[in-house]
């Protein structure tokens, strides 16, 4: 069933890089997020404490610290979970949230890296209140949020079609209207897993790092290409390729003994991960997907009432700007990494206006693999009029996002307030009844 949500009136890389906000910047928000990690022994010890327990027991304890933070004399200090280094731009992008929340309200956020919950324990650590809020990767649960999955399994849709200036925030701006204003599914979905859903994520569009030429869909014939994504890997076989299974640790090996003649791969990733000194060859743009399956900010159910209503249209509008900061970060650092590139003499080939007519092709016939899968897989119900809302979204947003002419944050984080966050209820939203 579709949403008919109530609207109230009112206005995995894991290297370092600078955001586009400067290095004097980036200082500032390091020493912060050093001082955020001061509580890291006392949350590692409560997360010690609830191993081996039942989940009451350790749902209590996590209840117990939530309590001492709302009702102590000090403000309130949310913990932020995001699972990865320091380093990553996705770290750099919840220090970024945190400080747009501790300047528009009276919360503090704490922001820890790896030492809280892992990427895998995500969930289950926001839902048991060992993180208030946590950076959680909804393809590593795919049963637990199937309903959130569907947006993120047709992100290729925002490469096809009519043309994006900027597909991954028009990507972030669909997923993030359909989960929050339309599909009241995935609201049930997220109130089964203790949860609040407050923004999205999409990573830079992935080329082919190869140790052979790919300049033409043509030339994928016969190739083997590792994947690491299921419609990556289609397309790969659509067009006569062979997809590869590989860990992302093993892809340089492979690209330098041949076990493999492509990665599908982000361009960063020629210089971060030095695929510059195993492979001549990058086709940027090819396919051009993203990998679109992220909540950059999952909020515990009871963290979140526990707010006032100010607060919550202070986290929410906070929450507008960290997926814009992750994704531009990421993309400086993709620009970057396949200049390098092109500057050590490799070749960059880019994919043709015939051969994006192709690709879009594939992406339609694509679309009833992903419906089945859903229906069959997952059982999710009116699969094709969810497919029909968020293919319209997506273009919807395509229009939004092509207006904007800098790749810069605020106006995309405003484009994201004005469509999406003014139009949450917050009485309502997350709110158990």
């Amino acid at each position: 069933m579709l949403m008919k949500h109530r609207i109230r009136d009112q206005g995995c890389d894991r290297r370092g890089g600078m955001s586009h906000q400067g290095t004097a910047a980036r200082r500032g928000r390091a020493g912060k997020s050093r001082r955020r990690q001061d509580t890291r022994e006392d949350n590692m010890n409560l997360k010690k404490n609830a191993s081996g327990h039942s989940r009451h027991i350790y749902t209590a304890i996590a209840g117990l610290a939530l309590g001492l933070s709302v009702t102590g004399a000090q403000a309130q200090t949310l913990r932020f979970a995001v699972g990865l280094p320091e380093t990553s731009y996705n770290h750099d992008a919840a220090v970024a949230f945190a400080e747009a929340v501790e300047a528009n309200s009276d919360l503090k956020v704490q922001v820890y890296a790896m030492s809280l919950l892992s990427l895998n324990e995500m969930s289950g650590g926001v839902r048991d209140g060992l993180a208030d809020i946590g950076f959680t990767l909804f393809p590593y649960f795919p049963a637990e949020y199937s309903e959130l999955n569907l947006p993120a399994n047709l992100a290729l849709l925002a490469i096809s079609g009519t043309e994006a200036k900027w597909p991954g925030p028009a990507m972030i701006g669909a997923s993030m209207e359909y989960i929050m204003l339309h599909c009241e599914d995935c609201q049930t979905q997220l109130k089964g897993l203790n949860a609040v859903y407050l923004n999205g994520g999409a990573s830079v569009e992935y080329g082919l790092v190869c140790n052979k030429p790919v300049q033409a869909l043509d030339d994928l014939k016969g190739l083997k290409v590792r994947t690491g994504a299921a419609d990556l890997g289609r397309f790969v076989e659509y067009f006569g390729g062979t997809r590869v299974a590989l860990s992302g640790n093993e892809i340089y090996d492979a690209l330098s003994t041949g076990n493999v003649d492509c990665s599908a791969n982000q361009g960063e990733n020629l210089t971060g991960l030095r695929y510059i000194e195993v492979a001549d060859h990058f086709t940027n743009m090819m396919p051009g997907s993203m990998f679109a399956g992220i909540g950059n900010a999952n909020m515990n159910r009871d963290a979140w009432a526990s707010l006032t209503e100010d607060q919550r249209r202070a986290v929410l509008n906070a929450a507008a700007k960290q997926p814009i900061v992750s994704w531009i970060i990421g993309k400086e650092r993709n620009l970057d990494g396949v200049k390098q590139f092109r500057d050590a003499g490799k070749n960059v080939y880019e994919v043709t206006d015939e051969d994006k007519l192709r690709i879009a092709e594939f992406v339609a016939q694509d679309l009833d693999v992903v419906r089945e899968q859903f229906k069959k897989e997952y059982g999710l119900q009116n699969v094709d009029e969810k497919i029909e809302v968020i293919t319209g979204l997506i273009e919807k947003w395509k229009g939004l996002t092509n207006q904007v002419d800098t790749m810069e944050v605020e106006p995309f984080a405003q484009l994201y307030i004005d469509e999406i966050m003014s139009k949450v209820d917050v009485t309502t939203y997350g709110i158990d009844g």
